[in-house]
């Protein structure tokens, strides 16, 4: 307690009070306290050496109403700052500072026992929420002095008034009551510290356990004012949130003795996630259960950012950290959240998918790549030498592949369509159990087929659904020259084939596009300094690959029914990540491409580890534009690229235009659109640029909401779901009939004001929330993606 707060007169009266109400409670309990008292077994004596401890403790008894009374005047202190709200902002750190001291201090040191009157005043749910509120403020990711807002939950209600002084002091006996019976259990069990919940066994200040009829005695005024008002499950929903609020107290301590860096990476919600493999019910936080929403949703992202590994040195070991300098380099974590309609319930399950690359770098303290440009922006902490080591292929351990750019849902591969296959952009496929997420194996594309060579692929294959066709694109880097290869794997041909192939310079691929009748490869312009030199002996590809301003983007057009590259369109220098949809226009004999797009590759480069880490400097990420380049007159331009045998000097413009104003990324639609035509789209987009509705272009902080909007109405205002310190995964859109927007959306969020994770449906028509359940665990903000599957 500090001297500014400590009172000798309110000492006093605070003792007399304490022990007038503690006495009248006495007689009023009668001879039947006496003989349950008499019912409870004396401890035996112990030795004259424990004479001191005795004598210390008693002294700690004696001491703890002064300190109780000081505790009461202190919440009376702090109830009259919070009406003057001027008083409130300029001393909120040192005011709630001292409230959280003064608990935990008196929390440590022994009480006698209060009786049943004194702890009826508050129930035990109220108890916990009284001293919760004294906790000292938490930052948020983006400001370190803000004040924690209320749970998702609460949210929409207005907050309970403030306890009054007498109810605080009971709350405050109550805790050290609780605290003193933990202590005696702990004590004669011999185990130390010992943690009360809200189903312990209540103890008496000796440490021996309450008679039955004292604990009846004890819990009768609660029960008589509470079974009037709630049935057992309100009872037992109360007694577990009170649990539950405990353990939040438990974390909050544990954050609170962490640095200011360590807390700052927690924030940042780029910390490493841990594994629930066994599945868990997801506790409702707010809504209910959707209708009809059936089957499970799987999200792949990073789940292992830092590895610790030891150093032996000569009179010590030293543990260092490996830390992977790019999110999309970081070790996968594959999440299933399944909807079962008929008991109305979710379950959770995740899994660590490259737990034994993990311990590859724990061995040789850092990542031995595999295949030059393995990584897109990482030092692997590892000599020249190595490169001279052989290394093992990729099947040979089902984990030892960082496959964590998407997921591909029932892929013909290995003799069965039964498996979940994530991927990655150097050519490897992890198969995985769709059931218990258990990695099976892991394969290249080369081995599916002999054909199939090249060491970079692209990580977005695109899946025909009336075909049953997955397509990617794989690169063949040689000194010179790179060669493009399409190849298909499908259930008719599981072994695959090529569509076709060609030659340009090698380029960064993430996706690219499909219709019913062709295949577009965008080819981006990097420019190597050495060549295939450069790139076989690097392990960054960005450190590799410059992207060429001066150069354009080459579109190649394939068929899929002739097997071969009918034209090549040229646009203005750009880049892009994911494209939304492609449209073929029969009537036009043209193909429409909608893309997010930047003016060049500086998305992948910022996306660093060490930047995103540091939310208060609000790093910002470069604004993307979704446009539309339309490829008009394809049969005739395929006669005149077969005339000049394939001259890409000749090759015909492709014509865009800007088709959203807004700043997005991580775009979806309807997955019963694809290839068809649309109107609305689902993307992560800035709350705050959206709603002041400034120019586009403008660069802002991670993205903080998920939008709706039409692509076909730019005049039509954008629906937007956001929550405070929230971040959102990519919008995962499950249909429920025909019509384009009925259904719902799908994501998960990082709450980076109580580092954790919930889930939020919404319905894709209006936008409003149906339900949030809080995950078990906190799920690193990524550039991660999801697939519905039922």
């Amino acid at each position: 307690m500090t001297a500014g707060i400590t009172d000798s007169g309110a000492v006093q009266n605070g003792q007399k009070a304490t022990m007038d109400t503690a006495k009248k409670a006495n007689r009023r309990e009668g001879s039947g306290r006496e003989s349950s008292a008499e019912a409870v077994a004396q401890p035996e004596e112990k030795p004259d050496t424990s004479a001191t401890e005795n004598a210390s403790s008693q002294s700690a008894v004696d001491n703890a109403p002064s300190k109780v009374s000081t505790e009461i005047k202190s919440a009376s202190l702090h109830s009259t700052e919070e009406a003057d709200p001027n008083t409130e902002q300029e001393r909120p750190e040192t005011l709630g500072g001292e409230l959280v001291d003064d608990v935990s201090s008196i929390a440590d040191e022994p009480m006698p026992a209060v009786s049943a009157d004194v702890q009826s005043v508050v129930s035990p749910g109220e108890t916990d929420r009284l001293i919760q509120s004294q906790l000292s403020p938490v930052t948020s990711r983006t400001s370190s002095k803000a004040p924690a807002p209320s749970h998702p939950l609460e949210s929409h209600e207005q907050a309970p008034p403030g306890p009054s002084p007498a109810t605080m002091a009971s709350a405050i006996l109550m805790r050290d009551s609780d605290t003193v019976r933990a202590s005696g259990s702990g004590a004669a069990g011999g185990s130390g510290e010992s943690e009360r919940t809200a189903f312990s066994t209540p103890m008496q200040a000796s440490g021996s356990p309450l008679s039955s009829t004292s604990m009846r005695a004890l819990y009768t005024g609660i029960s008589e004012a509470t079974d009037d008002e709630e049935d057992s499950e309100d009872r037992q929903r109360r007694l577990f949130r009170a649990a539950e609020r405990r353990r939040l107290d438990k974390e909050q301590m544990q954050q609170n003795n962490m640095s200011s860096d360590e807390l700052e990476i927690l924030r940042s919600g780029l910390s490493n996630a841990r594994e629930f493999v066994k599945p868990s019910e997801l506790r409702i936080l707010n809504g209910a259960f959707p209708d009809g929403l059936r089957g499970s949703l799987f999200l792949l992202g990073p789940g292992q950012i830092d590895i610790k590994y030891n150093v032996q040195r000569e009179l010590e070991q030293a543990t260092r950290v490996f830390t992977y300098g790019n999110i999309m380099d970081a070790l996968p974590l594959l999440t299933k959240i399944s909807f079962d309609p008929a008991a109305k319930t979710i379950t959770h399950r995740s899994r660590l998918l490259a737990k034994q690359a993990a311990g590859r770098i724990q061995m040789e303290h850092g990542v031995n790549t595999k295949v030059p440009g393995a990584l897109y922006l990482t030092n692997t902490n590892q000599s020249v030498l190595s490169k001279f080591i052989p290394k093992a292929s990729h099947q040979a351990m089902p984990e030892g592949e960082c496959c964590s750019q998407d997921i591909q849902l029932f892929m013909p591969l290995q003799g069965s369509s039964q498996n979940i296959v994530c991927t990655n952009h150097v050519g490897a496929l992890q198969n995985i159990d769709p059931v218990d997420l258990r990695p099976r194996s892991t394969v290249e594309y080369k081995s599916v087929n002999r054909a199939f060579k090249g060491t970079l692929s692209c990580p977005h294959m695109q899946h025909d659904s009336n075909a049953r066709e997955h397509f990617t694109v794989i690169q063949d880097v040689g000194f010179r020259s790179t060669t493009f290869s399409v190849i298909c794997i499908s259930e008719a041909q599981p072994e695959g084939y090529v569509v076709a192939s060609f030659t340009a310079q090698a380029s960064i691929v993430h996706s690219f596009a499909i219709t019913q009748d062709y295949v577009v490869v965008p080819v981006y312009p990097y420019d190597s300094p050495l060549g295939g030199i450069s790139y076989r002996w690097s392990d960054s590809l960005l450190e590799t690959l410059s992207f060429d301003h001066s150069q354009p983007v080459l579109f190649y057009v394939i068929s899929r029914e002739y097997r071969r590259v009918q034209c090549v369109y040229r646009a203005p220098t750009f880049f892009a990540l994911h494209q939304i949809n492609a449209v073929q226009e029969t009537a036009t004999d043209s193909v429409a491409i909608d893309m997010v797009t930047y003016e060049d590759d500086a998305i992948l480069r910022r996306l660093q580890t060490s930047n995103l880490r540091k939310p208060s400097s609000a790093f910002p990420v470069p604004a993307g534009v979704v446009r539309r380049f339309q490829l008009n007159g394809i049969t005739m331009e395929a006669s005149r690229y077969a005339s000049t045998k394939g001259n890409i000097s000749l090759a015909p413009p492709a014509h865009s235009r800007i088709l959203l104003n807004e700043q997005v990324e991580l775009c979806q639609i309807n997955p019963m659109l694809a290839m068809y035509p649309y109107t609305f789209v689902y993307a992560l987009g800035h709350s705050e640029i959206l709603r002041k509705q400034l120019r586009p272009g403008i660069e802002g902080a991670l993205y903080d909401c998920i939008v709706k909007l039409n692509v076909n109405d730019s005049s039509a205002p954008p629906l937007i779901w956001s929550r405070a310190h929230c971040y959102p995964s990519e919008p995962v859109f499950v249909p429920k009939n025909d019509q384009e927007d009925d259904g719902y959306i799908l994501s998960v969020f990082f709450d980076s004001m109580r580092i954790t994770s919930c889930l939020v449906v919404l319905d894709a028509a209006t936008f409003k929330e149906l339900l949030i359940a809080q995950l078990p665990t906190a799920i690193p903000v990524s550039f991660g993606h999801g697939k519905f599957a039922i």
